[in-house]
């Protein structure tokens, strides 16, 4: 039994109106009926709409069934199914133009009927229902603050939410249809469109960071949760994509403080240690050969105790900056201790070391600081031979500065 489901009979026969009307009474449902579709429009805008239509084609009044039932569907959804007489081609054209649940031919069988009707609800009830959680599922999409993605196993995106709008600078319109690979870029941010096909980008099922290119050209850092869903057989690639530059940046502001001097801004003891062992097994592999060179600054505890800790610093950082603007970007300098600093130089064999580290010798004790009378440095520098360790290397720099110490400061001293 169909008790509480509400039928309007859109008829102008009181015949067929009496004999279907009480056949569907008798299945349980409630009857309304109307002879004219300008009173079907009026009862379904009014509070008390039904949950199925019956309606004829050829009506009394000025508007037939078709324009009834058009003016319906665009104030509501509703369930109609047409009772006609004429079951043309024509006729059904219409009728499938206006989206409606079926047609029943007047004098079919009560039973298919009933089907009809029967079959009309329950695919009205299905459709509300999609649509319903179509609506939870595009207001959850809508409102989350990622970029959520999809596309096809061709990389061709059908969905592309209002996150990723502001995230990408693209609109929805832009990108549906598109390749999502136009957005991706590779690390060393040069092969644009060339590094990912879209089951490197979205088919692994994991967390990765990438750089994207916005539409106005800038670059920025994604963090992607991706997952692969199959639908009909077809796998279908979704990506949820987060701007992550703050995150990048403040992560490394942290790597840069684990391995910088802050005093100096040249790299600290641990980093060059770490640098030392790399250019060992470096070497090792190429055979080429590198040195190391340790400098003190000359009497610096007479300095910081006759004119301030605050004039100590900035003599260290007047040194520090004048040595890295004369190494190249492959030579490592780094402070080792209170003023003991290490400079490793990369591919050069101790004779060829001369030329630089006496410049950088002369230039330090030309270095000037107002009020501040000159100071030097010692120099103790060691060529890497097969063999030696990191610590070995350090141990016998650091003799050789203090031959220089011995020698009067102010000077180079080589292990050859």
């Amino acid at each position: 039994m169909h008790t509480g489901r509400k039928i309007l009979l859109v008829e102008d026969s009181h015949f067929i109106t009496a004999v279907v009307g009480s056949y569907l009474k008798k299945n349980g449902f409630e009857i309304d009926n109307v002879e004219t579709g300008e009173e079907a429009v009026e009862k379904v805008y009014g509070n008390s709409a039904p949950d199925l239509i019956l309606m004829d084609i050829e009506l009394a009044g000025n508007m037939n069934g078709i324009e009834a039932a058009e003016i319906i569907n665009n104030h509501k959804e509703l369930p109609i199914i047409f009772l006609t007489a004429n079951a043309s081609d024509t006729i059904i054209d219409q009728i499938r133009n206006i989206s409606a649940y079926g047609f029943i031919e007047k004098g079919m069988d009560n039973t298919a009927l009933l089907a009809t009707i029967e079959m009309a609800i329950k695919l009205h009830e299905v459709k509300s229902e999609i649509k319903e959680k179509e609506s939870i599922l595009n207001a959850i999409i809508n409102s989350v603050q990622d970029g959520m993605i999809m596309t096809d196993d061709k990389g061709y995106v059908s969905l592309w939410n209002p996150a990723a709008v502001q995230l990408f600078g693209y609109t929805k319109d832009e990108m549906l249809g598109k390749e999502l690979n136009e957005l991706t870029i590779t690390d060393d941010l040069e092969n644009i469109n060339e590094s990912y096909n879209i089951k490197d980008l979205l088919g692994d099922n994991k967390v990765k960071e990438l750089k994207i290119k916005h539409k106005n050209g800038r670059i920025f850092g994604a963090e992607i949760s991706a997952s692969t869903l199959k639908i009909n057989s077809k796998d279908y690639y979704v990506g949820i994509f987060r701007d992550i530059s703050e995150r990048i940046k403040a992560r490394e502001e942290l790597e840069k403080l684990s391995v910088i001097d802050y005093l100096t801004n040249t790299y600290n003891r641990r980093y060059f240690a770490n640098r030392l062992e790399e250019e060992i097994e470096r070497s090792k592999r190429t055979g080429n050969v590198f040195s190391i060179a340790m400098l003190d600054i000359d009497k610096f505890k007479t300095i910081n105790d006759k004119y301030g800790h605050n004039t100590g610093d900035l003599v260290l950082q007047s040194i520090t900056g004048y040595i890295k603007k004369r190494i190249r970007k492959v030579d490592c300098l780094a402070r080792w201790g209170g003023e003991e600093f290490m400079i490793l130089l990369a591919d050069t064999p101790i004779v060829n070391s001369g030329v630089l580290l006496e410049e950088l010798r002369l230039g330090i004790s030309k270095i000037n600081i107002p009020n501040i009378e000159g100071f030097t440095g010692s120099i103790g520098v060691v060529e890497y031979t097969p063999g030696d360790t990191a610590d070995i290397m350090i141990q016998k720099a650091d003799n050789m500065m203090y031959e220089a110490k011995k020698c009067g400061r102010n000077c180079i001293k080589y292990m050859m």
